[in-house]
């Protein structure tokens, strides 16, 4: 979630992050199709007369629904980083394990990322994330990287975790993450159902002191269905 960049936020104040509209709507279609535009053309290439025309809407109905290219663009980072942050958050202050916790939040950030129906894969460049306009944006990540590096450093301490720089650590997470919604997000490529525990038990793998602790991290993480229904 989420290279080293800034990131949010209409000039009016914070966009909610309700619930994602639903398949059939325009703000949905609006949604979708901008994330693809922008994915293939970049921002600065994708104007709001090739998203009017890409949803089959005409322009002024465009901005019935979004007042502006960065009000929608506003609205995908909403949809990622509002998911990620507050959990990965919860993860850094909770009691117990830090590798159980690192799994957590791990697991269901990849959850979310594959099961994304938008194209994120364009939203975590420079040419977006270096514009005022989204600059908020980039305070919320680094929040979600300072959770990432205090449960990896709480790891560390506790000796969980193999002697490393937790800011390194996060590095690798991030590109991980990257990678994965540059292949998954926006259903471009169907995931199988394991392919979230799999990276997560990569990098667990790659971290902890005593690898032949995985399987008991894992089962103490719980499972999939109880992460999908967990909230911070």
């Amino acid at each position: 979630m989420r290279s080293s960049s800034p990131i949010r936020v209409p000039r009016s104040g914070r966009a909610p992050a309700g619930p994602i509209p639903s398949a059939t709507s325009t703000r949905h279609r609006i949604l979708f199709e901008t994330s693809n535009l922008i994915a293939e053309r970049g921002y600065h290439g994708t104007s709001t007369r090739e998203i009017a025309r890409a949803v089959g809407i005409r322009q002024p109905s465009l901005f019935h629904h979004f007042p502006s290219k960065d009000a929608i663009v506003q609205d995908l980072l909403s949809f990622d980083l509002d998911e990620a942050v507050p959990f990965a958050e919860a993860m850094a202050a909770s009691p117990g394990e830090p590798s159980v916790r690192l799994y957590r939040y791990l697991r269901r950030d990849l959850l979310h990322l594959i099961g994304s129906p938008y194209n994120l894969s364009g939203l975590y460049t420079e040419e977006i994330m270096a514009q005022p306009a989204f600059a908020p944006w980039a305070r919320k990540r680094d929040r979600l990287h300072r959770a990432i590096e205090r449960i990896v450093r709480q790891g560390v301490e506790r000796g969980e975790f193999v002697d490393m720089p937790p800011r390194l650590v996060r590095e690798a997470i991030t590109g991980i993450l990257i990678r994965t919604l540059t292949l998954f997000s926006g259903r471009r490529v169907e995931a199988e159902a394991g392919v979230p525990d799999q990276i997560a038990s990569f990098v667990l793998r790659a971290i902890l002191a005593d690898p032949s602790e995985l399987q008991r991290v894992r089962e103490r993480a719980g499972s999939v269905a109880d992460l999908a229904g967990a909230r911070p």
